[in-house]
């Protein structure tokens, strides 16, 4: 589930006393616009965060919510979104109460702040003991009616650069929820792991030489750099004669960014935007014309962590 709407569930949960319903799909059939292990966060009075479809079917969710909210008792809909909607699929979604303090929230909290991961379990047997949302510790034996989730941080973008260019990128980032830092000292760049990504657009040869020698040093799932074919080969070259292994700089992608045609900061901007995106979620950034395989079919990313 995209961290713009788990953020926003959280600050809705923070916000508010309460009681509160939490609708999760679980399941899912053919082509459906969400997929398992998207929540939305009903409120009393039928206002909701998050999405489960495009917005066909959230506000009937939410008015089934309101019930729930009352007397407690967990509900299960089936949505056959092919003779209703148009879509090519069919989703079943389980709505449970949810008041304060909660496993679920906080430790999306702490999955924010510490940047691990957590594993979450909904027992959806609606009428059954032990119904509901849960953070475990380890898999659960199969229960026949139990979605496991593992929540992954975001992906934490590093910008070093201060130009407009960087703006660009920064907003954009933003919007989609990722954990951002602008760094415009090559010293202050922080220690990277497999969710975050740094893209060097200094526009100065030397920051970008000092800013490549620390972040390839360390643990980024993604590094990018800014700039033309022949200053990226005059600076992989001087980091060569420092010692530096060529294979261990092979992870570096620049020109950074898709080729869309990109001209100007806002465009370049997408560009780059696309390839983070692309590299976490293990997809080459080709057009979905052209895919064969289903369009959410679970891939390893296939941006490896950049080694010492």
């Amino acid at each position: 589930m995209a961290w713009k709407e788990l953020k926003q569930i959280v600050a809705g949960y923070q916000q508010a006393d309460g009681p509160f319903a939490l609708a999760t799909l679980v399941k899912s059939a053919g082509s459906t616009y969400r997929q398992p292990g998207s929540r939305m966060l009903v409120l009393p009075g039928t206002s909701y965060l998050g999405r489960l479809s495009a917005g066909c079917i959230e506000e009937e969710i939410a008015e089934v919510a309101q019930t729930v909210i009352l007397d407690g008792k967990p509900a299960r809909l089936s949505f056959d979104l092919r003779s209703r909607f148009a879509c090519d699929g069919w989703i079943e979604v389980f709505i449970e109460r949810l008041v304060k303090p909660n496993a679920l929230i906080e430790g999306l909290v702490g999955v924010l702040t510490d940047r691990k991961p957590i594993t979450v379990s909904t027992n959806y047997r609606s009428g059954g003991p032990g119904a509901g949302t849960r953070v475990i510790q380890l898999p659960l034996p199969d229960q026949g009616e139990e979605f496991v989730q593992r929540v992954e941080p975001p992906i934490r973008l590093i910008i070093f650069g201060d130009y407009l260019d960087a703006e660009a990128v920064a907003y954009l980032g933003g919007y989609l929820g990722w954990q951002l830092e602008v760094v415009a000292d090559a010293a202050e760049l922080p220690a990277g792991d497999s969710r975050t990504a740094c893209v060097i657009m200094s526009h100065h040869f030397g920051r970008d030489m000092v800013a490549l020698k620390r972040v390839m040093q360390a643990s980024y799932g993604y590094v990018g750099l800014l700039g033309p074919r022949q200053r990226k080969k005059q600076l992989l070259s001087r980091l060569i004669d420092e010692g530096f292994l060529p294979e261990n700089l092979s992870a570096l992608r620049s020109p950074a960014g898709l080729d869309i045609g990109s001209e100007t900061a806002e465009e370049i901007a997408m560009a780059i935007i696309a390839e983070v995106q692309a590299c976490f979620m293990g997809r080459k950034g080709g057009p979905l014309r052209d895919r064969i395989e289903p369009i959410h079919e679970v891939r390893v990313p296939i941006c490896s962590d950049v080694q010492r």
